[in-house]
């Protein structure tokens, strides 16, 4: 209600710096969990995991969005977009290590896991572009051309449809 009114710029100043210490107070708790050196004993472990969260959650984000019938390059970019565990995953990792449902080594792996994934995010998004031109050239995603094309095409049988 507030980002409609006069006041939404100054409310944004005011909230702001309280947004961002939480932000860094939320990070260094997670910093405090995790333990670097058991990481990096593991980081064959930690990379695969993360390339296959990664691949896994894009591929059925992707599925699911395209059952939405919209276009392979749209339910692609939709998938790598959710790729990454999402932060409340810790909250989860926190409460399943004091209800003793996971080990410790377990705890650590799936944290670490968790933490690279958010880490990886700008990354897929600057790689999107990349990616998608790649899927161009190898007839994965249509062109933009063939895309309007097909989207002239659409509108023409709508429009003779309705005659």
């Amino acid at each position: 209600m507030i980002s409609t009114t006069d006041f939404a710029q100054h409310t944004l100043d005011q909230v702001e710096p309280i947004r961002n210490l939480f932000a860094a107070l939320f990070l260094s708790s997670i910093g405090m969990l995790i333990h670097v050196h058991f990481l990096w004993s593991h980081v064959d472990i930690l990379l695969a995991s993360v390339i296959l969260v990664i691949v896994i959650k894009t591929a059925v984000v992707t599925i699911v969005t395209k059952a939405f019938r919209y276009s392979i390059k749209t339910s692609f970019i939709v998938g790598i977009s959710l790729a990454q565990i999402g932060e409340f995953a810790f909250v989860l990792l926190s409460r399943a290590s004091n209800l003793h449902l996971i080990e410790g080594k377990m705890y650590l792996l799936l944290l670490g896991t968790t933490a690279f994934s958010l880490v990886t995010t700008p990354l897929l998004f600057k790689l999107i572009p990349a990616v998608l031109n790649l899927g161009v050239l190898m007839h994965w995603f249509p062109s933009e051309s063939n895309i309007q094309i097909e989207e002239k095409a659409s509108m023409i049988d709508s429009f003779n449809r309705m005659l």
